[in-house]
C-alpha cells in the first residue's frame, strides 16, 4: 500500500465511512493499466492516468457537495470548439490524474483554467519539416476548476489548433484540428484537509495526447471564456520553450 491508498483509506475513516470493498485495488488496477498503455515517459514526467481519486475524495468529504453553479446544466461545446467532459477517455483527451508535487510552480493560472507546466518548457513550438508541415507537440495537460465549464482558444487561430484526430507520422498542418477546445470538469465537492498538491484536488485534469500544432516560436496568447456569454474573461502568454522571446 503507497502513501495515495493509505491517505485515502484514512479520509474515510475519518469520515466514518468503510471503503467498499475492493475500492482501493480498482483505482490502482485503473492506474496501472493506463501506464501501461500511455507509458510512464508522458511529457514533463507526468503521471498523466485516468484514476478516481475525484470521485473518492468526493464520497470522503464531510457535509454536502458544493453546487456547480459556475458551469452550464448541460455540457455544450463554444461554437468551432471540441468538447471534453468529467471522465474523458480516448485519443482526444483523457480525464483524471495526477501531476508532480510542486506542479502549480511550473504552471499558469488565468480563471478557472490552468495551463500546466506551461513555465518549464512543456508547451513548445512545433518542430517544422521542410515542407512545411508540423510535428505536434503531444501529452499537453490543462487543468479545470470542479463544477465549471472553460473555453480555451488562441488570439491566433491561424498559427494554433489542437488537434483531435491521430496519424501515424505525428505530421499535421495547421488546417486541421480545432482552434479551440471546451473543458467541463467533473462536479465540485468539499475539499478535505491535507491533500498533497500532486492530486491536484478540486480540479479535473485533462490529459490531450495529439497536443497540439503551432508554427509560433514566442508567446502564445491563450484566450478564457465561460458561460453563459462566452466573452473573453481572461488572456495569458504561454512561454514556448519555457521562455517568450518575442
Amino acid at each position: 500500500m503507497d502513501d495515495l491508498e493509505r491517505w485515502l483509506q484514512a479520509q474515510m475513516q475519518a469520515a466514518t465511512q468503510d471503503p467498499p470493498r475492493n475500492l482501493l485495488s480498482g483505482v490502482w488496477q485503473r492506474r496501472r493499466t493506463h501506464l501501461r498503455r500511455v507509458g510512464a515517459s508522458g511529457a514533463a514526467a507526468l503521471a498523466a492516468v485516468a484514476i478516481a481519486v475525484p470521485s473518492v475524495l468526493a464520497s470522503t468529504a464531510n457535509g454536502p457537495r458544493a453546487g456547480s453553479a459556475g458551469g452550464p446544466s448541460t455540457p455544450d461545446a463554444a461554437p468551432g470548439t471540441e468538447l471534453l467532459t468529467c471522465g474523458a477517455y480516448g485519443d482526444r483527451g483523457i480525464s483524471g490524474g495526477e501531476l508532480g508535487a510542486h506542479w502549480k510552480a511550473a504552471s499558469i493560472e488565468a480563471g478557472p483554467v490552468w495551463i500546466v507546466y506551461a513555465r518549464d518548457g512543456s508547451w513548445r513550438s512545433s518542430q517544422r519539416l521542410p515542407d512545411g508541415r508540423l510535428r505536434n507537440v503531444a501529452g499537453v495537460v490543462l487543468a479545470v476548476s470542479n463544477g465549471s465549464t472553460a473555453e480555451i482558444t488562441t488570439a491566433q487561430p491561424g498559427r494554433f489548433r489542437f488537434l483531435t484526430s491521430a496519424k501515424a507520422s505525428g505530421i499535421y498542418t495547421l488546417r486541421e484540428g480545432v482552434a479551440g477546445i471546451t473543458l467541463v470538469s467533473c462536479q465540485s465537492y468539499r475539499v478535505p484537509r491535507g491533500i498533497p498538491e500532486g492530486y491536484a484536488a478540486g480540479l479535473t485534469l485533462f490529459y490531450l495526447p495529439l497536443g497540439y500544432v503551432t508554427d509560433l516560436t514566442g508567446c502564445l496568447p491563450l484566450q478564457i471564456r465561460t458561460p453563459p456569454s462566452w466573452r473573453v474573461g481572461w488572456v495569458t502568454e504561454v512561454p514556448l520553450h519555457g521562455a517568450c522571446r518575442g
